[in-house]
């Protein structure tokens, strides 16, 4: 009996065993960490891409991603128009890059914090809802709500309109939100 070439042996199996145990745990771990990516972090890759989206009830926004934060993404739909849409909104997204690496710990802005700037700006706004779309100014925000001031011309106008025609205040709840428009 050679002894030199039963040891290979089994070294050679030992290390052929590890080899495997090593492939099962990596695939393993790929799976985990791909199992924690939401698609926000996938969406904070996507600045400078042309992405595609479509909210729960099925309205169309589609453009250039400028920015994602952890609650929602703002795309540059092209002649001025941009909109604000939460991410818990989304239905379906496309194409999508790989997730962002985290970055360093940061205030991030919210989208409760856009529309107050929108209403410090006295920006006029297309509020899309699945029931319809609300359109005015943006004039008081809540934790969970925000007031409209509603446009009584583009109300008139609009038969998807969701907001009284004769105009006046209105409160809308941030999670019915599925995009805000604006020029």
């Amino acid at each position: 009996m050679n002894w030199d070439n039963l040891l290979a042996d089994l070294e050679s199996r030992f290390e052929a065993e590890r080899r495997a145990d090593l492939a099962a745990q990596s695939a393993d771990l790929a799976e985990a960490e791909v199992s924690q990516i939401r698609m926000g972090d996938r969406l904070r890759g996507a600045p400078g891409r042309h992405v595609w989206l479509r909210t729960r009830s099925g309205a169309h926004v589609d453009g250039v991603v400028l920015r994602a934060e952890d609650g929602f993404v703002l795309v540059d739909e092209g002649d001025g128009l941009q909109a604000i849409v939460p991410t818990d909104a989304l239905a379906v997204a496309g194409p999508l890059p790989g997730p962002a690496p985290r970055g360093r710990a940061r205030r991030t802005p919210t989208l409760q914090g856009a529309l107050r700037e929108l209403a410090r700006l006295g920006a006029r706004v297309r509020v899309v809802l699945s029931g319809g779309d609300v359109v005015g100014r943006v004039v008081r925000v809540g934790a969970d709500w925000f007031d409209v001031l509603v446009d009584t011309a583009e109300t008139a106008t609009t038969r998807s309109a969701t907001a009284p025609v004769d105009g006046g205040v209105v409160t809308v709840a941030l999670g019915a939100v599925e995009a805000v428009r604006s020029r």
